[in-house]
């Protein structure tokens, strides 16, 4: 084989290693967003069928994000220590599955809380180990970050749909087997990741997170985390608010999927912006959140709602990209996932008490728990102000 068809060949292993790895990140993330485009519109909706309180609906939701932030480090470690992340990612959906299986044996509140707030937190821990896997590729291989990430977004927006016509067709109570089933789902994906090696070696007599000194990264950790966590109102109550102003399932399943399908678009064209730099991804995410929930209670027309979800774009795909593109551009190889998870602990307790605020505060006026998220934008906004220009991958 001469010199120029070794190149060739070459480039095309490489090109096929890129591709391979893709695919089977972007399986694993669609399937771990299925099941949450399952569960964040409509599985307080299911809870609400089942007798549960304003408040004890923001607790479901709040619980588990708030002791898988704590956990998270725990979790991150196990991760490592189990060596290779698809290992983990079949292990925390199994449990996951068989935690809410035991649902069908649930009896009364505190059950039903308990139950699927065990099984919420390993599913979410899913989330940090998929974008480490992601991020290795984009790093071995050359793979676009959001590009892969935005099939994690397709999924959710189907996932919105099959539970809210599974619902119309059928009962609320239906949803319960179709989340079951995307949790099972999950474990098969898990399994398909690819080999990426350990995540992060544990440092010598350090913790199990090791939150980072970076003056950048606390920047903009604290910024996403306030971002993400605006969010909390939204998740708990969203779609029990737009319920009562007499939306039907599928236009609250057309409502949430419209929002991702912004996200998704701006996954794709992310690449074209990356001399935006994480600073202004973040800005625009922070100023996004100040403008949605401030005025999100009082867009009780159809089509303002829907005008609102466009600055989904922002609060969850423009945060999320600067977020990854400052943890990309700081961290040491080998220390993603740790980063990930002091993120996700951050993050986690922001959304998880904002959440159970929220929860106290739906029930006095469906405005205030908004207006406390809107709060959480300006104070992002203020922070991602602070961060330096040109922190990019």
């Amino acid at each position: 084989m001469d010199r120029k068809s070794l190149e060739r060949a070459n480039g095309d292993g490489k090109r096929r290693a890129r591709r391979v790895f893709g695919l089977k990140s972007a399986g694993f993330l669609a399937a771990v967003f299925f099941a949450l485009g399952v569960y964040l519109p409509f599985f307080p909706v299911w809870l609400e069928a089942q007798g549960l309180s304003d408040g004890q609906i923001g607790v479901a939701v709040a619980l588990p994000l708030l002791v898988r932030a704590v956990l998270s480090g725990t979790l991150a470690a196990a991760a490592d220590r189990l060596g290779e992340l698809r290992v983990a990612a079949a292990l925390y959906a199994g449990i996951a599955t068989f935690v809410f299986f035991a649902l069908n044996f649930a009896g009364g509140a505190a059950a039903l809380l308990l139950i699927s707030s065990a099984a919420l937190i390993f599913w979410n821990a899913l989330i940090p180990l998929g974008d480490a896997v992601a991020l290795t590729g984009v790093r071995r291989h050359g793979n676009d970050y959001g590009r892969i990430r935005l099939w994690g977004s397709v999924a959710f927006i189907v996932g919105n749909f099959a539970a809210g016509q599974i619902i119309s067709s059928v009962s609320v109570d239906a949803v319960y087997g179709l989340q079951l089933a995307a949790f099972a789902f999950g474990i098969v994906a898990a399994l398909s990741l690819p080999l990426v090696g350990r995540a992060a070696k544990l440092a010598k007599g350090g913790g199990m997170i090791g939150f980072p000194r970076d003056r950048r990264l606390v920047l903009t950790i604290a910024a996403a985390s306030l971002v993400t966590g605006s969010h909390g109102a939204y998740y708990a109550f969203g779609s029990l608010y737009w319920r009562s102003l007499g939306f039907s399932d599928l236009v609250i399943a057309a409502l949430w999927s419209l929002g991702v399908v912004i996200e998704i678009a701006l996954f794709w064209f992310a690449r074209h912006f990356v001399g935006w730099g994480a600073r202004r991804f973040l800005i625009a995410g922070a100023t996004g959140a100040l403008l949605r929930w401030s005025l999100f209670a009082f867009a009780t027309d159809v089509s303002w709602a829907f005008v609102l979800q466009v600055l989904h774009g922002l609060t969850f795909a423009a945060t999320h990209l600067g977020a990854m593109m400052a943890l990309a551009a700081v961290a040491e190889a080998g220390h993603t996932a740790r980063l990930q998870a002091a993120y996700q602990l951050s993050a986690g307790l922001v959304i998880g008490s904002g959440t159970l605020a929220a929860g106290m505060l739906y029930g006095i006026a469906p405005s205030l728990p908004f207006l406390l998220m809107a709060a959480f934008g300006a104070c992002a906004l203020a922070i991602a102000w602070r961060l330096p220009r040109g922190l990019k991958a």
